[in-house]
């Protein structure tokens, strides 16, 4: 868990985007991104699947974070 959070979490710096800013996109509650940067909680493939398009992740980088959720 904790290393998907902190991927999704330097995925979230290169972006320049605030936790905040990440989660009103997808409609993912900015609590939520929090607990799965902070490795508190394991999100669910919807939630996955919806971050992964507000990064706008080509398809490798969507496997792997997959594979890290795993």
């Amino acid at each position: 868990m904790k290393v998907l959070g902190a991927h999704l979490r330097a995925l979230r710096a290169e972006t320049g985007l605030s936790g905040a800013a990440l989660a009103q996109g997808p409609g993912v509650g900015q609590p939520t991104v929090s607990k799965v940067e902070n490795g508190r909680m394991v999100p669910s493939s919807d939630v996955l699947e919806r971050l992964a398009r507000a990064f706008l992740l080509d398809e490798a980088a969507t496997r792997e974070v997959r594979e890290l959720s795993a």
